[in-house]
């Protein structure tokens, strides 16, 4: 500082020559100009260092202001969360299927929460909601399964769920036919390998096996789904097909369990069910062979293994179908302060709906599936609401459909709130209450986003697992329009899709973890400043004990974030000064030089 005051005051000597003396009127003039001049010279200093000082005290508000993000992930409420998993995962709402009452109902819940945090509605016509058509499977009827003889006499009853279900997408039946095995269902487009060569499948029950041999390349062709075995069997005339759990990767609660095979069409021609091993024992039994058994051998050579096994069942199944059901993706938003937030903008999104009600009566709850990923959605829009002022804007989404095929998150990146070409992220949360380890499936692990994440959970210590994107939630219609995605997932978990997924099943810290890294993620992407959070701003378990009029106020009040251009800056009073210091120093400064000539 002396060297600088020092350099200054021999510019100020030697950089000008003095101006020889004059008499009269110019002589008085050019005295008050020199004056003028030596005085305002006097001032930049001072002004300078008025400057530099408020420079450092107030500081401007930078995209990643650590301290301050790590003080609004303490306020993120695991209880609070979990409390929203219990009420989303309860009876009230009947495991939330879409396209259901139980569904509406939840959408309803959902609405009522952004509300009440104040967010800004992103549905149709100012409203939290936007809708959609999506086909709906329905069974409406327990369904019976029964081995019997040539005269219909039952020799052995099967439990429905306990030895069967049936697959979504299943036409309705009641009737007796024979049974035929037909290895894994498969016929090679190269006709290479064909498993219904050699029977005779019209008319008939088809039992196949889940998968495809060594010799098929699975992956490439599609012919380990349900629906192309489905597809199969109806082409060769088949009237059902049992698709019995795969010996070698065995799923765990496979005839409990729902899923969608073909449930975005309905098979009316076709009955599908799932059955346990043992039940397919049973009916391969007169052979001398096990699934297991005959699945080595075909296995092991290129040459299937199909027979006719001799039993006959009798299947008794009754379904509806709706092809436009209505259902509901929820949207609101926290607008950015930037003037160009309206293009820009980072999404946090989970799916609400779930498998509904049996016709046994049991409810498919869901908790973690996904009542746990929209609980930290909810949460962190919570705290956002509160604490967050970001530079682009935040949405947060719920979605529907997600179960049947992503048909709500299809439904948004078709007729999307904001420009997917602004789209900066899309942070998908599914089952994140339960499982051994956080994984992250990710686009690309370059870029904005894949840094955010990776140093995110470097700093909070959270050991990530990444993989490339697998598909099977709500990240793929994003990735589709390339939209730089993620997906948060615990894994495994063996409840999933099954009525034992309820919030006793669900984990605080899991909860916890999930929302401070997604929060945090969220944070950097949108370029967020912190503001403290008001003491009203707080948690009852299923939204804030603010009234949504009471949000609004203060937000309006403490956010910089309104449709006024003046007022998008976002910057406090005392940076405000020094924003407008600055070309008044430059005006001073030109004014010395001007007068410093005109003594010249």
């Amino acid at each position: 500082m002396p060297r600088y005051k020092t350099d200054w005051k021999r510019r100020s000597i030697v950089g000008f020559k003095t101006p020889q003396r004059t008499t009269g009127t110019h002589h008085a003039e050019g005295c008050a100009v020199e004056l003028v001049s030596v005085r305002i010279r006097r001032l930049v200093p001072w002004i300078v260092i008025v400057l530099a000082t408020t420079s450092v005290l107030v500081p401007i508000p930078r995209g990643n202001v650590e301290s301050s993000y790590l003080s609004l992930l303490s306020q993120l409420d695991a209880s609070g969360a979990w409390k929203l998993v219990e009420q989303l995962a309860g009876d009230s709402f009947e495991g939330r299927r879409a396209g259901t009452q139980g569904a509406d109902r939840a959408s309803d819940y959902i609405t009522d929460y952004f509300s009440s945090i104040g967010l800004k509605p992103a549905g149709t016509g100012g409203s939290y909601k936007t809708k959609f058509t999506m086909p709906l499977w329905d069974l409406v009827q327990t369904p019976s399964l029964t081995l019997t003889d040539s005269n219909g006499t039952v020799l052995s009853a099967f439990g429905y769920r306990k030895d069967f279900n049936v697959i979504p997408g299943s036409g309705g039946g009641d009737y007796s036919t024979e049974v035929v095995f037909a290895g894994y269902g498969i016929t090679a487009d190269d006709s290479s390998y064909d498993d219904y060569a050699g029977i005779s499948a019209r008319g008939k029950i088809v039992v196949v096996i889940l998968g495809t041999p060594p010799s098929i390349q699975s992956e490439q062709d599609g012919y380990e789904s349900p629906y192309s075995k489905a597809k199969n069997a109806l082409r060769h005339g088949a009237a059902g097909l049992i698709l019995v759990d795969n010996p070698t990767e065995p799923t765990s609660h496979y005839v409990e369990r729902r899923r969608c095979g073909c449930c975005w069409t309905v098979f009316t021609k076709l009955t599908i069910l799932g059955s346990s091993q043992e039940l397919a024992n049973t009916l391969l039994r007169d052979s001398g062979f096990t699934v297991s058994s005959v699945q080595q051998k075909i296995n092991q050579g290129p040459t299937p293994q199909s027979f006719a096994t001799g039993n006959q069942l009798h299947v008794s199944v009754k379904v509806t179908f709706t092809e436009y059901a209505s259902a509901y993706n929820v949207l609101a938003f926290i607008p950015g302060s930037d003037l160009e937030a309206s293009r820009r903008v980072v999404i946090v999104g989970a799916h609400y709906d779930h498998w509904g009600k049996d016709v046994d009566g049991s409810i498919y709850y869901g908790a973690n599936d996904d009542a746990s990923g929209v609980a930290v959605m909810l949460e962190v829009a919570r705290v956002f609401s509160f604490s967050a002022r970001p530079r682009w804007s935040v949405l947060f989404a719920a979605w529907s459909g997600e179960e049947e095929g992503f048909y709500g998150a299809y439904a948004y990146v078709s007729h999307p709130y904001f420009p997917l070409e602004g789209t900066i992220a899309y942070l998908n949360l599914d089952m994140v209450g339960y499982g051994q380890s956080l994984l992250a499936e990710i686009s690309t692990t370059h870029g904005p986003l894949g840094s955010a994440m990776t140093e995110s959970a470097k700093e909070l210590g959270i050991s990530l697992d990444i993989e490339g994107v697998s598909g099977g939630s709500d990240h793929v219609p994003f990735m589709e329009k390339n939209v730089q995605s993620l997906m948060f997932i615990y894994w495994p978990d063996d409840a999933y899709h099954t009525p034992a997924d309820d919030a006793n099943h669900v984990s605080k810290s899991n909860l916890l973890e999930t929302a401070k890294l997604t929060a945090l993620i969220a944070l950097r992407l949108s370029e967020a400043r912190v503001v403290p959070m008001t003491p009203a701003a707080t948690v009852t378990g299923t939204a804030t004990t603010t009234s949504a009029s009471e949000v609004t106020s203060i937000l309006e009040i403490e956010s910089p974030i309104t449709t006024s251009p003046q007022s998008t800056t976002g910057l406090p009073s005392a940076q405000l000064l020094v924003a407008v210091s600055i070309p008044v120093v430059m005006v001073i400064a030109a004014a010395a030089f001007y007068f410093g000539k005109r003594r010249k």
